[in-house]
């Protein structure tokens, strides 16, 4: 794991969780951390932490230089602010770009050869987090690297326990093996296999041909297995991690057609927006 991509829109959450990343490299032995920021003319340009008068624009008035030269002072401003938490030997690059996160994140995450993606996420009431969503979300969705979505006001602390999600179908088929191998080899972590039900069915789980799967896959790394009743998703794992001492939650989200997905609640984004702890997204 050598280089971490880090999105940020210069707000106090983003700030948490640049404090996050740089904590995190250091420790997984990260050799180089992107600072990544878009910006573009649909608002007004200030960023709030460097002094910019307020520019209503529009296509053909555009200066695009002057605005870059605003954004990258907004990342150097930015990297000013996580110096303490930066060691000395991380190369430290700078990337804005005109466009739209969430649509340029692919792009810019095979540009910079990233590993992880580390980025904030801020709730915003039932309304943003049922039909608007967060950049977090999308990011999570489309990319093609773990995410790791930090929650405002997480601090970072050593990752020895990594809680992986699970419902026991398709083992073989849908979890990212290597990736999830990659977090372990780099954090030297333990994996616990957690399976959440809302039904009591735990005696058929604890001994499916599933379970075992698991214990193949991920042999010569120590893992547990748990089992769960839980009515709601989020509160069952936040439960669970707060009594077990998680460190990292991972979760693999389900595809789903478009019709399905009007009709199928997003674990996904009910975790994102509601864990306790940093949600790691990889994809199968």
């Amino acid at each position: 794991m050598n280089t971490i991509l880090v999105p940020t829109d210069f707000s106090d959450s983003s700030i948490n969780a640049g404090k996050y990343a740089f904590s995190f490299a250091s420790r997984v032995g990260a050799t180089k951390v992107v600072l990544y920021h878009t910006y573009s003319d649909s608002s007004q340009v200030n960023y709030g932490i460097i002094p910019a008068d307020p520019m209503l624009l529009n296509e053909a008035q555009i200066d695009f230089e002057h605005i870059e030269k605003i954004a990258l002072n907004g990342l150097e401003h930015f990297k000013s602010e996580l110096k303490a938490y930066c060691p000395s030997n991380m190369e430290v690059e700078l990337v804005a770009k005109y466009g739209f996160l969430t649509d340029d994140i692919k792009t810019t995450q095979n540009e910079v050869g990233a590993d992880i993606i580390i980025m904030s996420i801020t709730g915003g009431g039932l309304f943003t987090e049922s039909v608007i969503g967060s950049d977090a979300v999308v990011v999570a969705r489309q990319s093609n690297v773990p995410v790791l979505i930090i929650p405002p006001h997480v601090s970072y602390k050593e990752v020895n326990n990594i809680l992986l999600v699970s419902d026991f179908e398709d083992v073989m088929g849908t979890v990212p093996t290597s990736q999830i191998k990659n977090m372990l080899d780099a954090t030297k972590g333990k994996l616990n296999i957690l399976h959440l039900s809302k039904e009591n069915s735990y005696p058929y789980n604890q001994n499916s041909e599933e379970r075992y799967l698991f214990e193949s896959i991920f042999d010569g790394y120590t893992l547990s297995f748990h089992f769960m009743f839980a009515l709601s998703f989020a509160d069952g794992i936040n439960d669970f991690s707060r009594e077990n001492n998680m460190d990292i939650v991972v979760i693999i989200p389900k595809k789903h057609s478009l019709l399905e997905s009007l009709f199928v609640k997003s674990h996904t984004k009910e975790l994102a927006f509601h864990s306790q702890l940093p949600v790691m997204v990889v994809h199968s």
